[in-house]
């Protein structure tokens, strides 16, 4: 049986009496001579704060995170809308959980007067809520001219939405059978025809069809009493963060 090690290093602040810090990095043994830091691992020596890579420890590159938690007035539940951070960077992933829903930032925080602002974005994985999401009926599927085509007796609407290339941006089409189904990513669209990037599952002529729209260009944020909010930046650059924030509304929903 195998075991997955989850071990850390944690450092002792000697000016606030507490353990302030965990590292990623797991030397056999540490020492300081003077102003300088050194570790051991697998027999080598090393030196700290040497050179400019950040992160990067043992030849191994590991990132840094920091957590908070956004938990203003517990006993109501919230919209969490945007993160923003002060720092001097925009490189930051996110992820955002609350005890209802779980959100995330993808390296998308712009610069606004010096602060940087992120639009939290619910995860919908294969979610179908239909409070939630846009839903656009198509019709009864008219034929299934080619592979991933799907014909219908008139013209689609112009709110459906194509992928901008990569597979996963755009709306999906679904059918209904007996019970609900999705056919797939939509690619293209042309007068009564609809392309999917791919087939998850196919139709039968007469089946009932209809769009849902993309879930991350329909999300609002993300609701909850608290957020738990972590923070992601893989850089080896300098990096500086001096504060977060969230942009929070009483939820009335």
């Amino acid at each position: 049986m195998g075991l997955t090690s989850n071990t850390r290093t944690i450092t002792w602040d000697e000016v606030y009496n507490a353990w302030t810090s965990f590292h990623s990095y797991v030397p056999e043994w540490t020492e300081r001579l003077g102003t300088n830091f050194y570790t051991f691992k697998n027999g080598e020596l090393y030196i700290h704060d040497e050179n400019s890579s950040r992160t990067n420890f043992y030849g191994t590159t590991y990132g840094c995170s920091v957590t908070f938690s956004a938990n203003q007035n517990p006993s109501d539940i919230k919209l969490f809308k945007t993160i923003g951070l002060e720092s001097n960077t925009s490189s930051w992933d996110a992820t955002i959980n609350s005890e209802m829903e779980a959100g995330r930032i993808n390296n998308k925080f712009e610069d606004k007067e010096g602060i940087r602002y992120g639009y939290i974005r619910r995860n919908s994985g294969n979610e179908l809520d239909f409070n939630k999401l846009s839903i656009l009926g198509i019709g009864e599927l008219q034929a299934i001219p080619g592979a991933n085509e799907y014909e219908f007796s008139t013209d689609i609407p112009n709110q459906v939405s194509a992928n901008a290339g990569d597979g996963v941006g755009g709306d999906k089409l679904f059918f209904n059978d007996g019970s609900t189904k999705e056919i797939g990513v939509i690619d293209s669209f042309s007068g009564g025809t609809i392309t999917t990037v791919s087939s998850i599952n196919t139709p039968s002529v007469n089946d009932f069809c209809f769009v849902v729209k993309n879930s991350e260009s329909e999300s609002y944020g993300l609701r909850g009493y608290h957020a738990k909010i972590k923070l992601y930046n893989n850089s080896t650059s300098f990096v500086e963060l001096y504060g977060a924030n969230s942009e929070v509304f009483k939820s009335y929903m």
